[in-house]
């Protein structure tokens, strides 16, 4: 898969001859030497069943480089013996951004320090519950263990739909931080700065497409074919988003959050179906519209997303639906590493996305056919495709 280029360089600058192994080691404190004992007696189990692991110390300096990542780019000065809570978002951002940021800046394969410092996490996350030096709430653990396992939200994907779970993922995050989260995709930026220029007052002249057009097709331009920059104006036209007053673009209410709020997401969802509709065949929409569904719920890998397509035959375009998922990393919308995750506050976009699949899926089911058979046919593999997807989110 190509690298994504980061938002953050190798964890943002830090004061000089400030480690990331020291810090790390600090906030762990009197924590390191049990954590050691607990990693000793993991891996003598692990070697009685013939498993094979990382030797204790390296797992011991993966976590508490990372966790040393982790507090320098929250510009955080840790007391000692402060591990002991954290919350699932900032360990989110650790697995998806920073930790694949760190591998390319040093020139390692990101899915593979990934790997090694889920494992780390996992690890210690267990030593907290066990040994009851976890002092946050049992809740808070859990959720922390379903991401640095490689899940975000197993509370939410048992809900009775994927559509539920995704709305019940998208409550769960405050729209400040949806709206941050959104703003993290370089694209959605560039489409709410555009909207930003425009609420500013842009003269629209005789042609509209030269004027305001111009100023979204100039922002969208770094990103090639991912958003259609005409298409975008028009419909923010059309739907009252941009208005006109006085010869000049105007917008009501546009330095509120839920108005930017509403513009992102409808941009991050039209960024989605744009690549979704690239793909080379149905199956591969499928298999990709499956990732992107399961995300923000319980992610899934290459191995994930095959075992999904088999279920409906379609194993074979296999390589269709990941050419979809690598344009969608390569656009900050999924992560750069397995699984693919995405951030909560892009539940609800996703949400919409898998709406309006459903939705055109029930329209087909609806339409005339003359011959009966081909009808039933079509509706039976709608029925299949959509039950792949939302079993995929739910799994």
């Amino acid at each position: 898969m190509p690298k994504k280029k980061s938002r953050r360089t190798a964890v943002r600058a830090r004061p000089a001859g400030l480690s990331p192994l020291r810090t790390g080691g600090r906030a762990l404190g009197a924590l390191q030497v049990p954590f050691r004992r607990f990693l000793e007696a993991e891996q003598e189990e692990d070697e009685r069943e013939g498993e094979v692991a990382l030797p204790a110390g390296d797992l011991e300096a993966r976590l508490m480089e990372s966790l040393g990542w982790l507090l320098i780019d929250a510009g955080v000065d840790p007391a000692p013996g402060s591990a002991d809570s954290f919350r699932a978002a900032d360990l989110h951002v650790l697995f998806s951004e920073l930790v694949p940021a760190v591998a390319e800046h040093n020139g390692l394969d990101p899915q593979e320090l990934v790997d090694e410092t889920r494992v780390a996490w996992t690890t210690y996350l267990l030593f907290l519950g066990e040994s009851g030096a976890w002092r946050g709430e049992p809740e808070e653990l859990a959720d922390c263990l379903d991401v640095a396992s490689g899940g975000v939200g197993g509370s939410a994907s048992g809900q009775a739909s994927v559509l539920d779970a995704l709305q019940a993922a998208e409550v769960a995050v405050p729209l400040e931080r949806r709206l941050e989260d959104l703003l993290s995709v370089p694209v959605v930026a560039a489409v709410v700065a555009a909207h930003d220029r425009l609420a500013a007052g842009v003269d629209v002249g005789d042609d509209p497409l030269e004027g305001p057009a111009a100023v979204v097709r100039e922002a969208l331009a770094p990103f090639g074919d991912a958003l259609d920059a005409d298409t975008l104006w028009i419909d923010w036209q059309r739907s009252g988003v941009v208005g006109v007053v006085g010869g000049r673009t105007a917008v009501e209410a546009a330095d509120q959050p839920e108005h930017r709020f509403v513009v992102a997401t409808s941009a991050l969802r039209a960024v989605v179906e744009e690549a979704l509709a690239a793909s080379a065949s149905p199956a591969g929409v499928v298999g990709a519209l499956a990732v992107v569904a399961s995300s923000v719920l319980d992610p899934l890998t290459t191995g994930g997303l095959h075992e999904v397509m088999a279920r409906t035959g379609d194993e074979e375009r296999l390589e269709d639906a990941l050419a979809t998922v690598t344009r969608l990393a390569g656009l900050g919308v999924l992560s750069p590493v397995e699984p693919w995750t995405a951030r909560p506050g892009l539940a609800s976009a996703v949400h919409d996305v898998v709406a309006g699949y459903f939705a055109a899926d029930d329209e087909d089911g609806r339409d005339e056919d003359d011959d009966e058979d081909e009808r039933e046919d079509e509706r039976g593999q709608g029925e299949r495709d959509a039950g792949a997807v939302a079993g995929a989110a739910r799994a």
